[in-house]
């Protein structure tokens, strides 16, 4: 112990002044990001998902092996998700075993909001790594306060979904492909094949990480030797064949589950349409414009600007082998976003979505560090453009902090309202138009220890208690007379949650109209 203290101590003095005060600036926003777990869980469909993660975990635990492996495969083509949730939900386990605390419980769900917690805190981590490939340590940091700062990045925290676990192994692999020994080594191209296997196995959205792994290897041929070419082409081979094992393995588990891994990647492929085919191209402006506010803005005009400098010095006979890695990267990364918005406008295959953009984000600060680092040549404090553009950040992140703390949810305003089943609803009713075509209620699974009796008179008029989509119109919903219990802002008020499958029209709707979830007690 005292020479871990002593290698701690050390460590603390022979790093520099950047890196201790990024390192405590980095303990306080982890603890900000704690401070907004507790609720929010249960709020999106997709979130239902991670029960039959637990289902499955539960059997398991009782020897049904094959039973288990039904209820991964049934988290629509996310398996690696399912078990990748038995870190989290091992923790849940515990609780329920020690303290008999309901799994379903809020309380119990804060294990899976840390866990979420942890695992952004760990892709800052790769991303500083990541940047430093590139960059000095305080353009690093700088880019590091950046990603942290911005809604996109902290919007899932709360919420029981796979962008950033599957954003976890692709930045890994990512870290891995940047090490001088990745261009010469198929072994290392064959363990990048298989995390990027990973992070699609967790969440499928993501398809766009294997591409471009594979693509970043075949570029670096180009422009090179003459015998650069088909070495790049093993490489890729390599990736691919690792890809091809970790989805070959999860084909094996599903069949033993007597389903099909493949079957349902196809039917999940053709339902990422709830949104509109006319925004492929101007979807990621509105929602910088609209969530991230003229910062958004400004990092994506400083993205173009560090596209075009890091083209133009890749074309230079003494550029570095990292400003032709830069160039590549951001290269690439640019043309997958391209090819994305082609399939949306053009072949009404795809939408966007908030969380499709979430993908993108970390290589849109890597291009606006490439214009501020050309800022900073020209300008003759470079110190205050960077300490001024960090201050703007966790300014940023202040703003979000103060209106997402804000936000509540139907689910946890109705756990506090001592709501647990559905035998004390009277009634349910929407303000919004298409109420037949909402298949989903915001109810979370059945507390088991808390259900009421069956003789129990419904007590409760529920105003909004649905997933409201698609929002097409509004109409003022009318009540029975009774008590207001609780009247909050539905929670797709705040903008960001609105780019989860909207169109423009129908955030027009949610934006202008104030759609409320309300609680009536029932006059008996």
């Amino acid at each position: 112990m005292a020479n871990m203290l002593w290698r701690v101590r050390h460590w603390w003095h022979q790093v520099g002044r950047p890196q201790r005060l990024a390192l405590l600036v980095g303990v306080l926003v982890t603890l900000a990001r704690l401070s907004l777990i507790g609720k929010g869980t249960m709020a999106f469909v997709d979130e239902s998902r991670y029960v039959n993660a637990m289902l499955g975990l539960r059997a398991l635990g009782e020897g049904h092996g094959q039973e288990f492996l039904r209820y991964i495969n049934s988290m629509g083509a996310r398996p690696g998700d399912g078990i990748w949730r038995a870190i989290p939900g091992l923790g849940q386990a515990i609780l329920l075993l020690v303290f008999d605390l309901n799994p379903n419980a809020p309380p119990s769900l804060q294990v899976p909001q840390a866990f979420n917690v942890l695992i952004v805190s760990l892709n800052a981590l790769l991303l500083y790594r990541i940047y430093r490939r590139f960059f000095s340590v305080g353009l690093a940091l700088l880019g590091l306060a950046l990603y942290s700062s911005l809604v996109n990045t902290n919007l899932y925290l709360r919420h029981l979904l796979p962008y950033d676990h599957s954003l976890l192994f692709f930045l890994l692999a990512l870290l891995v492909l940047l090490r001088p020994k990745a261009a010469v080594s198929y072994r290392l191209q064959a363990l990048i094949g298989l995390l990027g296997g990973l992070s699609y196995a967790i969440y499928p959205g993501y398809f766009m990480g294997p591409i471009l792994l594979m693509a970043l290897v075949l570029l670096a041929g180009f422009g090179g030797k003459s015998n650069d070419w088909p070495r790049s082409i093993k490489l890729a081979v390599m990736q691919l064949a690792g890809l091809l094992v970790v989805l070959l393995a999860f084909e094996g588990l599903a069949r033993l589950g007597h389903t099909s891994y493949w079957a349902s990647s196809r039917y999940i492929a053709t339902t990422v349409t709830q949104g509109s085919f006319d925004e492929g191209f101007v979807f990621i402006g509105s929602y910088f414009r609209q969530v991230e506010g003229w910062l958004g803005i400004s990092l994506l005009v400083l993205f173009g600007v560090g596209l075009g400098l890091s083209v133009r010095l890749y074309s230079s006979a003494n550029v570095s082998g990292a400003e032709r890695g830069l160039a590549r990267l951001l290269t690439a990364v640019f043309l997958v976003w391209l090819g994305y918005a082609l399939v949306v406008q053009v072949g009404h295959k795809l939408v966007f979505y908030g969380r499709t953009l979430h993908f993108f984000v970390p290589f849109i600060i890597m291009g606006a560090l490439v214009a501020l680092r050309s800022a900073g040549r020209m300008v003759q404090s470079r110190a205050w453009l960077y300490w001024g553009s960090c201050s703007i950040a966790l300014g940023h992140f202040g703003v979000f902090l103060v209106g997402y703390l804000a936000v509540d949810y139907p689910c946890d305003v109705a756990y506090r309202a001592g709501i647990f089943d559905y035998q004390q609803i009277a009634a349910s009713l929407v303000s919004v138009c298409d109420e037949d075509l909402m298949a989903y209620r915001l109810f979370g699974p059945r507390l088991r220890s808390q259900l009421t009796q069956k003789d129990s008179t419904p007590a409760f008029q529920l105003l909004n208690f649905a997933y409201l989509y698609p929002v097409t119109c509004y109409r003022p919903a009318h009540l029975r007379p009774g008590k207001v219990v609780a009247d909050v802002p539905y929670f797709m008020k705040y903008p960001a949650y609105q780019f989860e499958g909207h169109s423009a029209r129908q955030r027009t709707i949610l934006q202008n109209y104030e759609v409320d979830f309300q609680i009536i007690t029932s006059n008996n």
